[in-house]
């Protein structure tokens, strides 16, 4: 028969948290000339009194993003005479084909993005990621990064795990973040995101340990400018960062869109490249040399 002795001694291993103060881990930010503090969001679940661990926002220039203006092709040294009295002619260039190239397009955007079960267009997709309130782990880069090409950042998402990887911020890969993170990273970095802010993911007595940022990602950069600057139109914040469920539009809530007012910058350049529009001198210099082909060859 089995003869087994009794246990006589146990050990119970404990892990403790010790509330401290005066722990920052802003310094890189605040050191950064580029960077300025704008507020300071509480992390506590039930903040009871003073708030004991905060997280500050700071806006900052991202990497690369810089908007340059595409040019503009007008005529030089054209002037216009009265009496001996000359005066040079400005031309100035219109925006008005950039704006209803853009509108062209967010119309064809909105039939591709149509949602036939829930009759809505440009919905977005919920996506968060994760980093420790203090430690050195951040699966959140995202546009801190820089800003990534639209055909790099596809390139990458078809490629599979390895090509997500490779293109994604680096440390996220040494941080074993996941490869959802990974992919949120770079869609936040080709501008298809909006930020919606950050939650508390996990706590300890009502204190912060973790929290996790949630962002609306979507089909296109032009469906998230629709989505950023139509909901102010309409009156529609953004909810809660745990709530957010990143909804289309309405057919209604579309239709009663202004796209005229629509701030279009980010995107002019992407359409306007596309379009390929002709050097209005070197048009008009080929138009005035078939008049002059046109006299010399019969003589008037």
């Amino acid at each position: 028969m089995p003869v087994t002795q009794p246990c006589w001694a146990w050990e119970r291993t404990y892990e403790c948290n010790r509330i401290s103060s005066g722990h920052n881990d802003c310094g890189t930010l605040e050191a950064n000339g580029s960077c300025t503090f704008t507020r300071t969001e509480c992390l506590d679940d039930d903040p009871d009194g003073s708030c004991l661990v905060e997280e500050r926002i700071y806006r900052c220039r991202t990497p690369g993003g810089t908007v340059t203006d595409t040019p503009q092709y007008i005529c030089g040294n054209d002037v216009y005479c009265i009496n001996g009295d000359c005066e040079p002619i400005v031309r100035e260039a219109s925006t008005e084909f950039k704006d209803a190239l853009v509108a062209l397009h967010s119309i064809d955007q909105a039939g591709k993005e149509f949602d036939e079960n829930n009759f809505t267009v440009f919905s977005g997709d919920r996506e968060t990621c994760h980093k420790p309130v203090f430690g050195l782990i951040n699966c959140c880069a995202g546009k801190v990064s820089g800003v990534l090409t639209l055909g790099a950042g596809a390139a990458a998402l078809a490629g599979g795990p390895a090509a997500i990887a490779a293109l994604a911020t680096p440390f996220l890969a040494l941080f074993a973040c996941s490869q959802d993170e990974m992919k949120l990273d770079i869609r936040d970095r080709m501008g298809f995101c909006h930020k919606v802010g950050t939650y508390c993911s996990s706590s300890f007595l009502g204190i912060c340990k973790t929290k996790r940022t949630a962002y609306c990602c979507f089909e296109s950069k032009l469906s998230r400018i629709l989505q950023e600057q139509g909901r102010i139109q309409l009156g529609r914040p953004w909810g809660a960062p745990k709530r957010e469920q990143c909804l289309g539009f309405t057919i209604d809530e579309f239709a009663r869109l202004d796209l005229s007012i629509m701030d279009f910058t980010e995107v002019y350049a992407e359409f306007v490249d596309a379009a390929r529009l002709p050097d209005e001198v070197e048009t008009m210099t080929q138009i005035q040399q078939k008049i002059q082909d046109y006299y010399d060859l019969h003589g008037k």
